[in-house]
């Protein structure tokens, strides 16, 4: 049995399956291609990929071909794998070694791809990437016709897929809508060039539930799956959160009035306390921002975090609990009793997103894996139990 020691993160693989199975009622005949890079946002992405392969997840995006190398190797994922961001030419070899599909965002790249597959006569699938808005990689929809038209005609490459990214489809309804315009365009004159791209992909988790037109041939869903509403939803999903954090007391003390908490005594006790330590801090993940403006959920009730957070401590006022003792749990993100606290609710408090709360979480951060009926193993520094 998996031990939950000083702080760990429960994945929920009930609320993994529920909302792959949302988004996929949702999007109809699309394929879906599972965002599980900076592992799988937090969660574990050899475990997610697993999991949503055996449910049936067409292809997955990660960021890296260490990244993806992880889920061929110790994921032992068989599906197609497409690295989203650009590839340093230097890695172009692991590519073919383990069967990767890569993106294409310039000429020089596709040309080094092509002389790698022709050097051991292999035929590799590519994505071409367009930058519709994003203004971060992708070839400019002018430029686009001409580099699809050249992989196309490179030997040793083969056109797989063309896909674009939104940058504010939670926030901007008239620029998100845009971007789907000179998409569109790009298409019709692909196809009036007699060009068929087998996959045409641009819908994030936001886009999905907001802007049909955008499904095209496949999704790429990352936010969702994970139970985490893209902003602006405002409960209007039925998503589960499938990460919990928990921690538990260490130390436990009443400490008088004008006594200071923490790093540079930025909180004074202005009465008695019950200072409750709690084992989490910025090295497993936690933002040290969270200092003196924080919560946590203890016995179903919000209690303020004190003092500053450390690398691997943190201070609460638990005065107005009761029967608070050590070894205690305490709930980070996640559900305690009838009480909830959203990782939503965290990155408000840290003024940053939901993305980056839940990715920061550390690998020193045991992942403990279950279903509403058992545990299923963990992930933790020391290797992996899980029979997933």
């Amino acid at each position: 049995m998996p031990q939950r020691g000083r702080v760990w993160a429960e994945i929920d693989i009930d609320a993994l399956v529920h909302n792959y199975r949302l988004i996929r009622e949702t999007v109809g005949e699309a394929k879906v291609l599972a965002a599980v890079k900076a592992e799988a946002y937090g969660h574990g992405g050899r475990e997610v990929a697993r999991v949503l392969e055996n449910l049936g997840v067409e292809y997955f995006g990660v960021a890296s071909t260490e990244e993806a190398i992880d889920l061929r190797t110790n994921g032992q994922i068989r599906r197609p794998i497409l690295v989203l961001s650009p590839v340093p030419y230097r890695e172009i070899g692991a590519i073919f070694d383990y069967t990767l599909t890569p993106t294409v965002t310039e000429e020089g790249f596709a040309k080094a791809l092509t002389q790698e597959a022709n050097r051991r006569g292999k035929i590799l699938g590519v994505h071409v990437e367009v930058d519709t808005g994003m203004g971060r990689t992708g070839v400019s929809p002018k430029e686009a016709p001409a580099l699809i038209s050249l992989v196309i005609n490179k030997p040793g490459l083969r056109l797989e897929g063309v896909f674009t990214h939104f940058p504010a489809a939670e926030t901007d309804k008239e620029f998100t809508e845009k971007q789907v315009s000179i998409f569109d365009q790009l298409i019709a004159r692909l196809r009036s060039e007699g060009i068929e791209v087998p996959a045409l992909h641009s819908a994030n988790s936001a886009a999905i539930f907001k802007y049909p037109q955008a499904r095209y041939d496949v999704v790429r869903p990352g936010l969702a799956l994970y139970g985490i509403e893209p902003e602006g939803m405002d409960g209007f999903l039925d998503l589960a959160p499938v990460l919990t954090l928990r921690t538990r007391i260490v130390n436990l003390r009443r400490l008088p009035k004008g006594a200071s908490i923490s790093y540079g005594r930025t909180y004074v006790l202005e009465h008695e306390t019950l200072v409750a330590t709690v084992s989490v801090g910025y090295g497993d993940g936690y933002p040290r921002a969270l200092s003196n403006k924080g919560q946590v959920l203890y016995g179903g009730k919000r209690y303020p975090i004190i003092g500053t957070v450390c690398m691997d401590l943190m201070m609460l006022d638990l005065s107005k609990a009761s029967g608070a003792k050590i070894g205690d749990e305490v709930t980070l993100i996640g559900r305690d009793g009838k009480a909830l606290l959203t990782a939503d609710e965290v990155a408000g408090w840290a003024c940053t997103i939901p993305y980056e709360i839940t990715t920061r979480i550390s690998p020193r951060v045991p992942r403990i894996y279950r279903t509403s009926k058992r545990i299923l193993g963990a992930r933790t520094l020391l290797g992996s139990t899980t029979g997933l």
